[in-house]
């Protein structure tokens, strides 16, 4: 799965490039408040200096907030040393001019006129940096509310296209849940079909966000269709591919898995996906069904592999994405695949929807959600 953009590569350049200006302006101020505090007695060359450096370092200061966020202290401890060295430098090389004892009018006249300025400078800064502040903060509140609604509908729609599944089919019964990390997830879970002839399958679309949800949307719909032509199962994969490849990103991929009903046999295909699991009602011992096929949407056309198998009476087939099985507790130990077999025979017996929230608990136990969980279960009556 790929990772998200960082927060700061996310923000409008314009938007950055002014917050950075108002944070120069607000704290130039700290130059002029320190010629008033000399009573105007600096040099004008360290007089400019000084309001230069006092602005331009809390600029880059503010600019490694943003882009380090909790490790900002790696580039504030050596940027703080050297804006410490460089004013002590100035302060050196160009030291105030001492206070005199007398002063005559002339005297009197120039140091109101620097006072007068400085007092003008530090109410035109905050100004000016008062103006960049909001203009920021009404910009990107704006285009967060918009965002923040777009998502919204996102949501709503990844909700209809993946609700919960909780049906009986003949003498099969179905249920599964899929909970996206995000508001929008890239997971897919599906039934589609009747009696007799139905294709249950899950989905896994690469990356997280909006982008994998919309593909994820793509994928429900054109298996759909596939699946209303009537055209055969063992077909579906390559159709799939055909569909998916021109439609994402180059760095996207799906990965899939599907359990069919067809005639008096079931047919399983797997593309890139982890393998199936089958609880025997008989022996209580889990099995893997698996297929070797690539992922799908990685190549234009491909051949998928695909095989039929015999189900008996309390048979339990559980589809489900890697999303489930990556989950991490504080020592870095994965749920694993070997704690999923053993959910299964624990609970193998009980009702499919109790055997979901079963799982949902102990993975939610083992460690926090980083990824779409989806699970299908599939039982024969």
């Amino acid at each position: 799965m790929s990772s998200p953009k960082p927060y700061w590569k996310t923000f409008p350049r314009k938007s950055f490039a002014i917050f950075l200006l108002g944070v120069f302006f607000i704290f130039s101020t700290i130059g002029i408040a320190s010629d008033t505090m000399q009573m105007g007695r600096q040099p004008t060359l360290l007089f400019v200096l000084s309001v230069l450096v006092s602005g331009v370092f809390p600029m880059f200061y503010a600019a490694a907030g943003f882009a380090l966020r909790k490790q900002f202290w790696k580039a504030f401890v050596p940027l703080f040393a050297l804006h410490f060295v460089i004013m002590n430098v100035l302060a050196n090389m160009l030291p105030t001019l001492p206070q005199p004892t007398q002063m005559d009018a002339a005297d009197i006249v120039r140091m109101h006129e620097r006072l007068h300025f400085n007092g003008l400078a530090t109410i035109l800064a905050v100004a000016i940096g008062y103006v960049c502040f909001l203009y920021v903060t009404v910009t990107e509140g704006r285009r967060y509310f918009r965002v923040h609604a777009e998502m919204e509908l996102a949501t709503e729609i990844h909700r209809v296209l993946v609700p919960d599944i909780d049906s009986t089919v003949g003498d099969f019964e179905f249920c599964g849940f899929s909970v996206p990390s995000g508001e929008v997830g890239g997971d897919l879970i599906d039934l589609a079909g009747a009696e007799g002839h139905w294709v249950a399958y899950v989905a896994d679309v690469s990356g997280h966000g909006v982008a994998p949800g919309v593909v994820m949307g793509m994928v429900k719909s054109a298996a759909r269709m596939l699946l209303s032509s009537g055209d055969d199962p063992a077909h579906l994969l390559a159709r799939l591919n055909e569909v998916l490849y021109p439609l994402k990103k180059p760095d996207m991929f799906v990965t899939f898995c599907f359990l069919a009903k067809c005639g008096d046999g079931l047919r399983v295909g797997l593309a890139g996906h982890p393998a199936i699991l089958r609880l025997s009602a008989r022996t209580n011992e889990v099995t893997q069904l698996e297929c070797p096929n690539m992922p799908l949407a990685i190549v234009p056309s491909a051949d998928f592999v695909s095989s039929e198998i015999r189900a008996e009476r309390g048979d339990l087939f559980a589809l489900y994405t890697d999303g489930l099985l990556e989950t991490a507790n504080a020592a870095g130990e994965e749920f694993g695949l070997t704690r999923l077999q053993e959910e299964l025979r624990k609970h193998g017996k009980e009702p499919l929807s109790a055997i979901c929230r079963s799982l949902q608990e102990s993975v939610a136990r083992h460690g926090a959600q980083f990824d779409d969980q989806s699970v299908l279960l599939i039982r024969q009556l």
